[in-house]
């Protein structure tokens, strides 16, 4: 009795196990059973099945085995045999563990009607060949380097971080000088001009004096000007950059050059600090105020520039002095009215109230 079972039984597995293989059928290959260490080859999967079966393919993420690698996959391609659908994928993969790689068994899991069962792959195997290395020798690139020309776009960021920097560096120095020289009471020394400073000085003042500024009610610009004439002569004749100076700072560069005779600093103190108060405190200086300092500007241009000249050329620069004083200045240099070491400035006579 149990051995009439035991028949029947097998014989309703086998039934079954044919009736789903016509169902579905399954499989998968490697385009070649071998591959060097690193090689990439095709791994593709097909399932046959009737059109009214649905079936669920395998899924991986990024290995089929531990061994064998998925570089890519392609989307499942579906085609059509009469009453057959096949689903067809293909996975480029490799391997880099040498030797004989084994993919399992895979299942397919697929459902028909009341109908659910599952289905498995052949076992596949792929040998992975290692290259043959000859330990003899040395150690060397696969290929040689590649000697490639340089672009100019690879040039070119240099090339504009080379001009950068030089500019910037250009730019500092030009601070550092510029700074530095003023803070110092020193620049740098203005070119000489065709005329001495003090035939120009001598020159402006004489045109300043025909325009009778105060006379207009414009002291302010007056004594701007007047100022001007003497900051510019100050700056050709002794190289500091009275224009861009403060007062405080004129006086201290002008006193570390003129260790002679400390009136002139006195006279210069005097005028530049009464120009300060005119201009900005709305100072209103009395006509004889503003002839005494007039007086004085001449005064400080003619014993100052002597200074620069040689007894051989002092004799020449007096005539031309003397010549720019003819055409209107009032003191001039070859007046030799007074002496050198007469310097004492102009000074207005106290009223008596």
């Amino acid at each position: 009795m149990r051995m009439k079972r035991s028949i029947l039984y097998l014989l309703l597995t086998a039934t079954l196990v044919q009736a789903n293989a016509q169902i579905v059928t399954v499989r998968s290959a490697f385009e070649k059973d071998s591959a060097m260490l690193g090689e990439q080859l095709l791994y593709s999967l097909t399932i046959a099945s009737d059109k009214d079966v649905t079936v669920n393919m395998p899924l991986f993420s990024d290995t089929i085995t531990g061994a064998i690698e998925i570089v890519s996959a392609s989307p499942p391609d579906t085609s059509y045999d009469g009453n057959r659908r096949i689903l067809k994928s293909s996975y480029l993969v490799t391997s880099f563990e040498p030797g004989w790689n084994t993919v399992p068994p895979l299942p397919v899991a697929f459902q028909q009607n009341e109908l659910k069962d599952t289905i498995y792959t052949t076992v596949q195997l792929l040998t992975v060949l290692a290259p043959a290395v000859d330990t003899t020798l040395a150690i060397r690139p696969i290929k040689p380097p590649v000697n490639t020309p340089v672009s100019f776009a690879e040039i070119l960021p240099w090339a504009l971080a080379g001009i950068g920097a030089v500019l910037l560096t250009f730019l500092v120095i030009l601070l550092i000088r510029k700074y530095t020289g003023k803070s110092a009471g020193h620049g740098i020394l203005p070119a000489k001009p065709q005329e001495p400073a003090h035939i120009i000085a001598f020159r402006e003042l004489s045109q300043l004096r025909a325009e009778r500024l105060p006379g207009k009610g414009r002291v302010r610009d007056y004594y701007t000007r007047l100022t001007e004439i003497v900051r510019v002569y100050i700056t050709r004749q002794f190289g500091i950059h009275a224009m861009e100076s403060t007062t405080a700072e004129i006086l201290q560069a002008f006193s570390i050059q003129n260790r002679g005779d400390q009136r002139l600093n006195e006279m210069l103190r005097e005028l530049l600090m009464l120009a300060d108060l005119v201009k900005f405190a709305r100072e209103d200086p009395t006509p004889q105020e503003n002839d005494m300092h007039f007086a004085n500007a001449e005064r400080f241009v003619e014993k100052t520039y002597r200074m620069f000249y040689t007894e051989e050329a002092e004799g020449d620069a007096a005539g031309e002095a003397a010549a720019g004083a003819g055409a209107g200045v009032g003191v001039g240099v070859g007046d030799g009215a007074e002496s050198e070491n007469d310097v004492e400035p102009v000074k207005m006579e106290e009223k008596n109230g």
